[in-house]
């Protein structure tokens, strides 16, 4: 298990604590300013610092930067990726639901109402210091299942996110899009987010060769064998999300416990 599951969660799931998510923790250290001030200030503030990220890539101080950064995000906010059927039950449980904007989309594709994000509460205080353009779309639980359904069906990775760890305080579905992406995998500057739990595992007496699963991996984890004509998982690049499951139409795939599996139990 990653290491917030030893340190938040008894060593079990860390995000399905639901003490995690009370409004008790909520209102401790100053994190409702904190999320406010998060997301008021996230399109102003987020370019500049992708910007001084890939000039330090660029410098020796990249690797002496890297776990700088790292310690302080799993201070401040830091994500891991969580599949589905473990989101239903993290929304069916919180106290209240709330949709809005994706702050990454506004930064990285310019598009002020991608509505992928959720805050897991609906405490008035936060509504109240948030900027009105957000615009806050409150759900009842069987609501937000059946919309981050659809994000599963457009291929979105979802995820949870501490406001100051160890309070979960979102839901993101992310794609290439997604600032937390770039930083973690495309660009490779430090880590902000855990792996799953789990990683994919095909059936080879299922699986047709079809490569559908393909298009849906965000991580490149998936390849084709044309020799055997179908398709393989490397462990080692898999973030367990679940999202080829749903582009899979032979039910050829499934989730496996990271923990079991010899070669990646402790890569996060």
């Amino acid at each position: 298990m990653c290491e917030f599951c030893v340190q938040h969660g008894d060593g079990k799931k860390w995000y399905l604590a639901m003490q995690n998510y009370s409004r008790e923790l909520l209102e401790q250290d100053d994190r409702i300013a904190y999320m406010q001030h998060f997301a008021n200030t996230f399109e102003a503030r987020v370019p500049g610092d992708l910007s001084m990220l890939a000039r330090l890539k660029q410098t020796p101080l990249h690797g002496l930067s890297r776990p700088v950064f790292e310690r302080v995000q799993r201070k401040n906010h830091f994500g891991q990726v969580v599949p589905i059927e473990e989101i239903e039950i993290i929304l069916r449980q919180v106290d209240g639901i709330a949709r809005l904007p994706c702050v990454c989309r506004m930064v990285t594709a310019g598009v002020k109402d991608a509505r992928y994000c959720y805050i897991l509460t609906d405490h008035p205080r936060l509504a109240a210091e948030l900027d009105d353009s957000f615009n806050l779309e409150y759900l009842n639980a069987e609501e937000a299942v059946a919309a981050v359904r659809e994000h599963d069906n457009e291929g979105l990775i979802h995820s949870v996110w501490t406001f100051k760890t160890p309070y979960i305080g979102a839901i993101c579905n992310c794609d290439q899009d997604c600032v937390a992406y770039r930083i973690c995998h495309s660009e490779d500057y430090f880590r902000m987010m855990f792996r799953a739990e789990w990683i994919a595992e095909v059936n080879p007496d299922a699986c047709n060769g079809c490569r559908n699963c393909m298009r849906h991996c965000q991580f490149g984890a998936m390849r084709y064998s044309a020799a055997q004509d179908r398709v393989l998982v490397d462990p080692r690049q898999c973030y367990g999300c679940g999202l080829c499951r749903s582009a899979c139409h032979k039910d050829a795939i499934r989730l496996t416990a990271r923990q079991d599996h010899p070669v990646v139990k402790e890569l996060w």
